[in-house]
Order: C-alpha cells, then sequence, then structure tokens
C-alpha cells in the first residue's frame, strides 16, 4: 500500500447538478472506493474500455486497482462522481477523472476520464472535467494534457467544449487534447 503523504482534500467535495439534471456528489477518490471502482469497471462496456486503456482488458489487476485508488496527493489527484438520492450519496461511482503528474512537481500533467456507459452525455464527464482542470490551475500546471482515440468522438467534442486544443498524432490513430489551465477564467 502506497503511503499518502498529503491529508484528505475536503475543500474537493461538492454537490452539483449536471446539465442532463443528474444530482452527484464529486469527491476525491479514497483507498476503500477500490469495490466501487471495480464496479465502475464492470459496468463498461468493451468500447468504453477501450475508449479509456486503449486496448481491450477483462477485470482491473489488484496493482492496477491499488494505483488507481491510493494515490499520491502531492502529486497526482483523482476525482470520482456519485449520484445524490435526496441528500445522501449512493454507494456506486458514476464517473472518474485524474490528473497525474507522477513525482514530477513540474507545470504539465497528464488526465485521464471514464463514464458508466448509462452515465455518458449526460453531463458527468463535463464536471469532472471541469473540477480537474480547476485543481490543475490551482496547483501552478500550465500544460493539461490527455491523448484521445479517433473514434471517441464524445471525448473530442467535449474537450473542445472545454477550450482544449486538439492535435492529430500523425503515428497513430489518436489526438492530443491540451489546455493551459492558468488560462482559464477563475471560478465565480
Amino acid at each position: 500500500m502506497k503511503k499518502m503523504r498529503h491529508p484528505y482534500p475536503e475543500q474537493y467535495e461538492m454537490k452539483i447538478t449536471t446539465r442532463g439534471g443528474i444530482r452527484i456528489f464529486v469527491r476525491p477518490i479514497k483507498p476503500e472506493d477500490a469495490p466501487l471502482l471495480v464496479e465502475l469497471f464492470n459496468s463498461l462496456s468493451h468500447r468504453s474500455i477501450y475508449y479509456r486503456f486503449f486496448g481491450p482488458m477483462k477485470n482491473l489487476p489488484p496493482a492496477m486497482l491499488a494505483k488507481l485508488t491510493q494515490i499520491d496527493r502531492e502529486y497526482d489527484m483523482a476525482l470520482v462522481a456519485l449520484r445524490m438520492n435526496g441528500n445522501r450519496q449512493t454507494a456506486k461511482i458514476l464517473g472518474v477523472s485524474r490528473l497525474f503528474r507522477g513525482q514530477r512537481p513540474g507545470k504539465t500533467a497528464e488526465f485521464a476520464i471514464a463514464v458508466g456507459d448509462a452515465w455518458q452525455g449526460k453531463g458527468i464527464g463535463a464536471v469532472l472535467m471541469e473540477k480537474l482542470m480547476s485543481i490543475a490551475r490551482e496547483r501552478g500546471v500550465n500544460r493539461l494534457w490527455g491523448m484521445v482515440l479517433a473514434e471517441n468522438t464524445q471525448m473530442l467534442t467535449l474537450g473542445q467544449k472545454l477550450g482544449f486544443s486538439v492535435s492529430r498524432d500523425f503515428r497513430s490513430n489518436q489526438y492530443r487534447l491540451e489546455i493551459d489551465p492558468q488560462a482559464m477564467p477563475t471560478d465565480p
């Protein structure tokens, strides 16, 4: 188990309603979310798994699951979206977004995102990405980037709507989405 150096960042917890009218609770991932992340992974279609991991996967190996849930908050951040029923969140992850600097205290970070198939197109991915971009800005990141497969048109469209530049990697079937979080307007 990876030792976490920084305390749980409660300031990133928020209740929000997506543009699709879904009430969610967004918060940083916790190690005890591992079973919920497995449940999200198991709910993903083969297509969604391929879009997120760039290849087929049948399960999340224990080492990968630990890496995804036991993060070093000094360098990385992962946010989960939980569905709200009334004023209580359910024990079900609808989506997850990640910012990785990977032991590099520099100004560049990579992002990744996955939203359960049943929840795609309802604004959950947009909320998770906007909050991740805000955290990147707060942490001084001036280049947030991620690779997206050409056939993942939903993510390419979302990236453009959020202000990312989109450029084709001609050596692969991928696009690079990139943004400078420092150039974004601050949250109200």
